[in-house]
């Protein structure tokens, strides 16, 4: 869903991996400064970021 969010394929987002700072945010519990980063960095809306975060959360449990 976050490839075809993003418009770029699976293999390109395999090899690039979630962004660092992203993670970073996401590990130290501030998951609105990773939302922040995720809408700058994609120009999604603030739903979509939202939700793009906490999937990203869920799998880095």
């Amino acid at each position: 869903m976050l490839y075809k969010h993003l418009g770029i394929g699976q293999l390109a987002a395999a090899s690039s991996g979630p962004n660092p700072a992203i993670v970073d945010a996401i590990r130290s519990g501030q998951i609105i400064v990773a939302i922040k980063l995720y809408r700058e960095q994609t120009g999604a809306g603030l739903k979509e970021a939202k939700d793009a975060v906490e999937d990203l959360a869920r799998t880095l449990r």
